[in-house]
């Protein structure tokens, strides 16, 4: 039986490193700056990844 497709797409909620990097159109010093700034993360073993949530949020206020 074949699988059905999704109706939709399912939005990513949770960016790695690489995909933050991206969506904020930054370098890799700059996110690690950014961070060091107070640019919310979340380490989950061993890997840096961020809420599209709080990006989005920070992008606002700063």
């Amino acid at each position: 039986m074949a699988r059905k497709k999704p109706e939709k797409e399912v939005e990513r909620v949770l960016f790695t490193f690489a995909e933050a990097q991206e969506f904020l159109r930054v370098s890799h010093q700059t996110l690690y700056k950014l961070i060091e700034e107070g640019l919310p993360s979340h380490k989950i073993r061993n890997k840096r990844m961020f809420l599209k949530e709080d990006l989005i949020k920070w992008i606002k206020e700063h």
